[in-house]
């Protein structure tokens, strides 16, 4: 009997060690692929280039609806384990940024703010490799790159374009001159990656940065992605359009011809002064010009430009400059186009029958 209890207290011993080991597996097994990822997690880091993107340093009415820049992300993931291969998965995004109203969740559009004023300029921020969606930060709108397979202590670098474009039907014709700027920091951007073992990946299922936050068999980290959008609106005009002027018939014996049947419509930058000059084709700066007669006849009609009516209204010639207004007309741009009436006063008509004519440049200084 000692000896048939000594046998079976050896098997039992035997059956209580083999147990343990199996135990000691199942607890390596489960333990190691969690903790195995957080020590060789790969690393990645993400930056913008350029890092101040200026859209465009000369915003007009006329480019404020179109006006376009290239930026690119570039971001680069390393495996630092010396054994195991690593599945990387990135994603990068971005809020509406700081426009000074408080409000970053919106990104179509994003805004740029006057650094002087409540001025804004609308944009938008698209990806060119995902069809030219808006860049954004729910599922649909992030980036989100393909699975990265990194072989030890091996790297990636990988180059997102990004297109900045400053986005019509905003109002941003109507922007005030002065330097615009939104700020994305570090709270409204990120660069998220997840990882994973090879050996996990295939076991379980690849690595997915937008999802694997409540997976405890991936490790996900988030880092900032800082870039600065910025652009300057500055003092444009634009002559739209210009009216001729028609007298129409005239007796010979009529006297003080006074008409105001032609107009000057400028479209001039918010805030931006500017000031009009007319000069007659005879190069007289006071507005003071002749209309002459066709073929061989070498008579003329004088007439005077003005800036108001009546034939004691203010003369209007070309003595104006960018920043005084001489005996021109001086005004404000609105973003829009801005009538102007144009005012000749004729002393008399008593000259031969014919069809006079002259022409007057119109210059906007400013």
């Amino acid at each position: 009997m000692q000896q048939g209890e000594t046998l079976m207290q050896s098997i039992q011993q035997s059956i209580k060690c083999y147990y343990g080991l199996c135990l000691l597996a199942l607890a390596l097994l489960c333990w190691l692929p969690s903790n195995a990822n957080a020590i060789l997690a790969a690393n990645c880091t993400a930056s913008m280039n350029p890092s101040t993107i200026n859209i465009s340093s000369a915003v007009t009415p006329s480019n404020a609806d179109n006006a376009t820049i290239n930026a690119t992300i570039t971001y680069t993931c390393t495996n630092t384990d010396y054994l195991l291969n690593m599945n990387v998965s990135v994603c990068l995004s971005a809020d509406g940024g700081n426009d000074g109203s408080g409000n970053s969740s919106t990104v179509l559009p994003r805004y740029m703010k006057n650094t002087l004023n409540d001025s804004r300029l609308a944009f938008t921020m698209t990806l060119p490799s995902r069809s030219n969606k808006v860049w954004g930060t729910d599922s649909s709108a992030m980036y989100q790159s393909a699975v990265h397979t990194l072989s030890p202590r091996a790297s990636i670098t990988v180059n997102v374009p990004v297109t900045i474009t400053l986005l019509a039907n905003n109002n941003n014709t109507l922007a005030a001159i002065g330097s615009y700027i939104n700020t994305f920091n570090t709270t409204n951007t990120a660069i998220t990656y997840s990882d994973r073992t090879a050996l996990i990946a295939a076991l379980l299922a690849t690595p997915n940065c937008q999802t694997d936050k409540i997976i405890l068999l991936a490790d996900t980290v988030t880092k900032a992605l800082p870039f600065t959008v910025q652009a300057t609106v500055i003092p444009s005009c634009v002559i739209s359009t210009v009216t001729d002027f028609n007298l129409g018939s005239r007796p010979a014996s009529q006297s003080l011809i006074a008409a105001s049947n032609n107009t000057i419509n400028t479209t001039c930058t918010t805030n931006a002064p500017y000031y009009i000059g007319l000069l007659p084709s005879n190069g007289n700066i006071n507005g003071a010009g002749v209309l002459t007669g066709t073929g061989s006849n070498t008579e003329q009609i004088p007439y005077q430009l003005r800036s108001a009516a009546s034939a004691t209204g203010t003369i209007w010639g070309n003595t104006a400059t960018a920043t005084t207004v001489g005996n021109g007309l001086a005004q404000t741009g609105s973003g829009v186009a801005q009538i102007h009436t144009v005012y000749v006063t004729v002393p008399n008509s008593d000259v031969t029958p014919d069809n006079y004519t002259d022409k007057v440049t119109v210059t906007v200084n400013y």
